[in-house]
């Protein structure tokens, strides 16, 4: 039982580790077009990524 519940805690820090990696790395690259466009004199518009969206547990 108990390593049943250390399984599901280790799958569960997983994909914690792998939804942070991919929101840090749509922010690195929005912050890049950012800095591209900064270099070129350009103006900016496209906006922050979104914050994810929280899925509720039932």
């Amino acid at each position: 039982m108990f390593q049943r519940i250390r399984d599901t805690l280790k799958r569960e820090e997983r994909l914690i580790a792998k939804a942070k990696d991919e929101v840090y790395k749509e922010i690195e690259d929005w912050d890049q077009h950012r800095k591209q466009a900064e270099a070129r004199g350009e103006p900016f518009t496209e906006p922050p990524p979104a914050p994810p969206k929280k899925t509720s547990k039932k």
